[in-house]
């Protein structure tokens, strides 16, 4: 136990790696999912198109997990020093399709899905 504490403390940037990391698989198999459940409709059109939403909304999820988990590592690796500031615009780009429904909830007065 105690060598797992003074691991943690002289380096808690591997285990916030690791944890990013992990969570950045869990987006890429959350769009993965989404993208492969959708797919037999894709060449079958046998139902509506409606019928696919939870599809959609897994891939969109998967995608919107992976870019917050690459954008969280941009800015922890800025803030330690271990990449130039220049990152934070990348951060920031990746950041910004979580940004996107609040936005458009708060120019329109509508909700992020056309409510």
């Amino acid at each position: 136990m105690e060598n797992l504490v003074i691991e943690l403390t002289t380096n808690p940037l591997r285990y916030i790696e690791y944890f990013l990391a992990t969570l950045g698989a869990v987006g890429a198999l959350l769009f993965l999912a989404g993208i492969g459940g959708g797919l037999p409709h894709l060449f079958t059109y046998s139902h509506g198109a409606d019928h696919m939403s939870h599809a959609r909304t897994r891939a969109i999820w998967g995608i919107y997990l992976c870019m917050v988990t690459l954008g969280l590592w941009e800015v922890i690796r800025v803030i330690i020093g271990a990449a130039p500031a220049s990152y934070l615009i990348l951060s920031l780009v990746l950041f910004t399709p979580a940004w996107i429904p609040w936005l458009y909830k708060l120019a329109t007065g509508k909700g992020g899905n056309g409510h």
